[in-house]
């Protein structure tokens, strides 16, 4: 699950590195708001291994650079998912 969660912030991190970036920022949008809407989807199991996920990338980039994990922890709740 942490390896599909990894790929999952990357495809984040760049849609919102596109969005500060580029025109047709709607494309980024629509990408985010489509991973929002099927993340939404996850049943209780789904979301709690995902959370847990989540907690375990976020403190792996913490010990690597203190609070480098913020930005992960943000990510469910940018995407509405808190």
């Amino acid at each position: 699950m942490d390896r599909v969660v990894e790929a999952l912030l990357s495809a984040v991190a760049v849609l919102e590195d596109f969005l500060q970036h580029y025109s047709h920022e709607h494309l980024a949008i629509n990408a985010l708001e489509e991973i929002a809407d099927k993340l939404g989807d996850m049943d209780s199991d789904e979301r709690r291994r995902s959370d847990d996920a989540i907690a375990r990338i976020a403190a792996a980039r913490d010990r690597e650079t203190p609070n480098s994990g913020d930005w992960v922890r943000e990510v469910p709740g940018k995407l509405g998912l808190t």
